[in-house]
């Protein structure tokens, strides 16, 4: 026995003596096993990672097994988290989907702050029989939410569907809401509630919404296309907007998560969703950034509080109950109200019930003006831990059923894979081409992109293959730090042309795209008659481009769609490739076509009300003005079709050999629709043989009417 004491007295000595670990570097070393075993473990038993760091934020920290010391480095790293949080919520909200859904946004914030505030403050006054400011600021914390599960929507691929796309809107203007109305409560209890007070919240909140949303975009498009070579400085950037917006949100008087949401909406036109920048922000993020955050959240539980006594219990029983009704209701109205389908209802409960940032925020201020005591900080801790397990377990259950119905959608209404491919024969111009074809791609979409080192047999074949594909594979280490897919092909054939369609068979190719080159420049990729041969001998789509600026920095994109490109067989694809193109440019987008092919092409988008973009409905494009005076950072793309097809225009396809020879410095992509088998085969000999056909009869007519003049002339003689 006395051997067991001193043992277990040595053990004690021991950590006491080693714990909490204080070294900045063991401490970063051991935060980083966690978040690389914690998901990975609790996963086996079916319980979502976020949970797992959150669980191993409770046990290492200063109210369990005190592990790690809570350092100002951690508390950054932490502080960081939560504003990448709100940031990327910010930064990936689909816009066309916010306007559509806009009014049904505001309804739901409106319900999850009023719902939540209302019952929340009822409970305070004939249950607690707390005071007056102490039930408005206690009920007001209920109807805050953190989006703590948004990394499993977004791992999910559903960020764009319309429930989530409210719950992102309704964040925004419940926890503004909350805060401000902190803000008032605050002052109002200090003593400090004057006219100077309303004055100073007014201009301070318009200022930050003016810097954020109006001139935020307009220096971000400045920087990306001045500081374009050094592609790490653009994420540098985006990270320093996030903390200088938040110290902006501060100064106005409310949280800094507020000012790292507006600065998401305000890179949202900037930084297209499919780029390579997005693709760090977003691997970054999840990987390091939010992990501390959710480690630290779990931190701040006290697991001693169950157990001393009934009275702490039953009150922070009544808190997670109110908690998790209120937010359910909300989100159970606006279903009801917008006829949302069970598991559309249950990603917005799911997404909005977790409480942690904004109510840490008011639990603290609360108590640091008297208004709250230990018993509903520790109440409220306990709802933080319950409301995020709970947030955990629906989203993702929620967002696995929206996921699969999506894709059975998906599933029926595209039967091809998508995949693009790239053919490079001199890499200058390759990242150009891969950053559009990562615009171009569907987000759901897990197929690679294919670059092809394409170079014609010769004695220095090998020699240039190996050139291109060093290039190719450059580039494409750029966009290796995430989950973009990106495989390498090689290629040497006597023809070019010959290749790419073989390459193309082999890889059952959708869609691909070359780089436009006149036929006198010798610097660029592919020469013009190779595209020429290109339309003529494949079926896929084709996309002809040349981008002479990075994708985020056009102010205007100028659309030309051919006369009756809405007959042609792929127009229905084409018409989602370019859409995924506008919405992520960002820059005002005006559509020019004939009346029908506008409607089409809008009632194809979900636009039939025509808002998503500037629709110019245009008789002719013989004499098209904008083609002849264009306006510096203009973006072209024309949507024309092959020769001796239902849609081919003369005057649409002969605009981007004009843009290039009278505008050379003026970018534009040109888009070719996939056609049918039949065509392909049947364009060549009967549409042609028709052709030809009614060529000899003109022909035959006008040698009918010489011969007839001549023959009037002679019976005029005699």
């Amino acid at each position: 026995m006395n051997n067991l004491q001193n043992y277990l007295f040595n053990l004690q000595q021991f950590f006491s003596h080693y714990l909490p670990v204080k070294n900045p570097v063991l401490i970063l070393a051991l935060t980083l096993l966690i978040i690389l075993f914690s998901p990975l473990l609790f996963k086996r038993f079916k319980i979502p990672g976020i949970i797992g760091l959150i669980i191993a934020g409770v046990f290492i920290g200063p109210n369990s097994l005190h592990i790690i010391e809570s350092t100002n480095s951690f508390e950054l790293l932490s502080k960081t988290g939560l504003l990448y949080i709100m940031f990327l919520a910010g930064l990936e909200i689909d816009m066309q989907e916010f306007r559509q859904n806009r009014s049904k946004s505001i309804v739901f914030g409106a319900l999850t702050f009023l719902v939540p505030i209302v019952l929340g403050y009822f409970v305070c006054i004939y249950v607690f029989h707390f005071s007056l400011w102490s039930s408005v600021l206690l009920a007001s914390m209920f109807s805050t939410h953190t989006l703590l599960s948004y990394p499993i929507v977004s791992n999910m691929g559903i960020v764009k569907n319309r429930a989530v796309q409210i719950t992102f809107g309704g964040t925004i203007i419940t926890d503004s809401a909350v805060l401000i109305l902190l803000g008032i409560i605050t002052n109002v209890v200090t003593g400090e509630m004057n006219g100077a007070f309303w004055i100073k919240i007014i201009v301070s909140l318009g200022l930050l919404f003016f810097s954020t949303l109006y001139l935020l975009p307009k220096i971000s498009r400045w920087f990306f296309r001045n500081i374009e070579a050094q592609a790490s400085s653009h994420y540098i950037y985006v990270l320093a907007v996030v903390f200088i917006s938040g110290f902006l949100s501060e100064l106005a008087g409310v949280e800094p998560i507020i000012g790292a949401f507006l600065a998401g909406l305000g890179l949202n036109k900037v930084i297209p969703h499919n780029s390579i920048l997005m693709n760090r922000i977003v691997f970054i993020g999840n990987t390091l950034f939010i992990p501390f955050f959710l480690i630290s959240a779990g931190m701040l539980v006290d697991l001693k509080l169950f157990f001393k006594g009934s009275e702490a219990l039953l009150f922070a029983g009544i808190l997670c109950v109110v908690g998790l009704l209120t937010k359910y209701f909300a989100a159970w109205l606006t279903a009801f109200i917008y006829k949302f389908s069970k598991p559309e209802r249950n990603i917005i409960f799911g997404l909005s019930v977790s409480h942690a940032a904004a109510t840490l925020a008011i639990i603290k201020v609360g108590f640091d003006i008297g208004l709250f005591d230990q018993n509903i900080i520790n109440a409220t801790i306990i709802l933080i831990l319950i409301s995020c397990l709970v947030s955990s377990f629906v989203s993702e259950r929620a967002a696995r059923q929206i996921a699969v119905i999506e894709k059975d959608v998906i599933r029926k209404t595209g039967d091809k894979i998508e995949r693009i491919l790239i053919p490079v024969s001199n890499p200058e111009n390759i990242q150009r081409l891969i950053d559009f074809a990562l615009l171009i791609k569907d987000q759901k979409s897990n197929e690679a992109i294919y670059p092809l080192s394409i170079v014609e047999d010769d004695a220095d074949a090998d020699e240039k293959l190996n050139v291109v594909r060093k290039v190719i594979e450059g580039a494409v280490e750029q966009i290796s730090s995430g989950d973009k897919k990106v495989e390498v092909l090689k290629k040497v054939d006597l023809s070019i042309v010959d290749g790419i369609i073989r390459t193309a068979k082999a890889y059952n190719i959708t869609d691909i795209l070359i780089s436009f080159k006149a036929q006198h420049g010798a610097s660029n990729l592919i020469f013009g008659n190779i595209s020429e041969n290109l339309l003529n001998k494949s079926k896929q789509a084709v996309i002809i481009s040349k981008i002479l600026q990075p994708l985020n920095t056009f102010k205007r994109i100028i659309v030309v769609l051919t006369p009756n490109a809405e007959l042609e067989n792929g127009f229905i694809r084409l018409i989602s490739r370019l859409n995924n193109v506008l919405k992520q440019i960002g820059g005002d987008s005006y559509i020019y076509g004939f009346e029908n092919t506008l409607d089409c092409f809008s009632s194809e988008i979900g636009d039939k009300k025509k808002v998503f973009f500037k629709y110019k409905t245009i008789e002719n494009f013989e004499d098209f003005d904008l083609i002849t005076h264009p306006k510096e950072d203009d973006l072209f793309i024309l949507v024309t079709a092959r020769k001796q097809t239902v849609s081919y225009d003369f005057h649409v396809d002969e605009m981007a050999k004009k843009l290039n020879k009278n505008h050379e410095f003026t970018s534009f992509a040109v888009f070719y629709p996939e056609i049918s088998k039949a065509l392909q085969d049947g364009r060549i000999s009967d549409m042609t043989t028709s052709s030809l056909e009614q060529n000899i009869e003109k022909v035959k007519q006008f040698t009918e009417k010489i011969t007839g003049i001549f023959k009037k002339d002679e019976e005029t003689e005699i």
